[in-house]
């Protein structure tokens, strides 16, 4: 499922012209506000945007730089000390809720960011006078080939790309990186098993070890295990048998070092994740990382980046090859996840499978 784009980018295109919301945004300065997922309209956010929504929008702040000749960039919120380390060069400005960068300017052009709403599907009116935050998977044909663009950083910069007119730099990858200058330490694997919603998309702890078993059976070098949690405290290893320790509460600054180091990174589908294949070291190359989907599609919520993979259950990829989302539109429609019993869990999938797809990864 997917929109053609209305220019062959692939074949060297571009779109037709520069458009007036260019020039004021190039004139005048521009605003992002990431905002929390409520669509609720007015006022600012009530709690901070989820990291996961805030680390996959940045595309959008990517392409505006881009068209704008990359003009200075302030971050107001309270993310400062990871944002510091985006390979954006963007300057921390002070804290304060909720997420914006914004350039210089008193009348700036303002885009609001709010990932979880409908496709924009043909027949949708369409704004020509501001930056279009919904989108399709955009799809690229020609020469026999069709460039495939869905995941969410790429669907934001190819709209950007349109609602301002211009042909944009980027090929591939587009989701800004955050850097470390930790290397990697042979056989260091780590869990990510925090997430915002624990119901049906929390592999658990118990997951975790007994994937931590199975990644031994299949290693050919002698692992150790970080699992990142905010449930255990008290930095004990819950299994005696294992090279593992606990790292509880640990900001997500300091997880940028953490996944540095690591090999491979098995998370949740939750923003820390996210963060580890969006993890750059000095040579650009990262972690492995597999994310665990059990309710939002893996195409989608995926940061576009090679080394970022999915195991997703029959639930996930229902939404996936529909591409939509669980909440359907701003009118309240739902889907259900409980309709689909164990296909919407996460903790039904055998960590023998994951282990089996994380040692193909790697190349054991």
């Amino acid at each position: 499922m997917g929109q053609r784009l209305p220019y062959r980018r692939r074949a060297g295109e571009s779109p037709p012209g520069p458009t007036p919301l260019l020039a004021k945004a190039t004139m005048d300065g521009w605003r992002v506000d990431f905002l929390v997922r409520s669509e609720t309209p007015g006022g600012p956010p009530a709690e901070p945007v989820h990291l996961g929504d805030l680390l996959l929008s940045l595309s959008l702040v990517r392409a505006l730089s881009e068209a704008t000749g990359s003009p200075p960039l302030s971050y107001h919120g309270d993310r400062g000390a990871l944002m510091s380390r985006c390979d954006l060069p963007i300057a921390v400005a002070g804290t304060a809720p909720g997420s914006s960068i914004t350039t210089a300017g008193s009348d700036v052009a303002r885009v609001e960011v709010r990932p979880v709403r409908p496709p924009v599907w043909p027949g949708h009116e369409h704004h020509p006078d501001r930056l279009s935050t919904a989108m399709p998977i955009w799809l690229d044909p020609g020469d026999g080939l069709v460039d495939v663009h869905a995941c969410l950083p790429s669907r934001l910069y190819l709209q950007a790309e349109q609602d301002l007119g211009v042909r944009l730099p980027a090929d591939g990858m587009v989701a800004p990186t955050f850097g470390t200058r930790e290397s990697a330490e042979p056989g260091h694997v780590v869990f990510v098993a925090t997430t915002s919603s624990p119901d049906g998309k929390d592999f658990g702890h118990d997951g975790f070890i007994d994937l931590a078993r199975e990644l031994t059976k299949r290693s050919p070098m002698d692992l150790r295990f970080t699992l990142v949690t905010n449930d255990l405290d008290d930095g004990s290893a819950p299994a005696a048998d294992l090279r593992l320790r606990v790292a509880s509460g640990i900001a997500a600054e300091d997880c940028v070092d953490l996944f540095g180091t690591a090999d491979l990174v098995v998370g949740n589908d939750t923003g820390l994740t996210h963060l580890a294949a969006l993890t750059a070291r000095a040579d650009h190359g990262g972690p492995e990382v597999i994310g665990l989907y059990n309710i939002f599609s893996p195409l989608k919520w995926n940061t576009g980046s090679p080394r970022h993979h999915a195991i997703a259950t029959a639930f996930s990829q229902m939404v996936a090859l529909s591409d939509v989302d669980i909440y359907v539109n701003q009118y309240g429609s739902y889907i259900d996840p409980a309709v689909w019993a164990d296909g919407a869990l996460v903790d039904s999938v055998p960590p023998a499978t994951v282990a089996a797809f994380a040692a193909t990864c790697l190349g054991w």
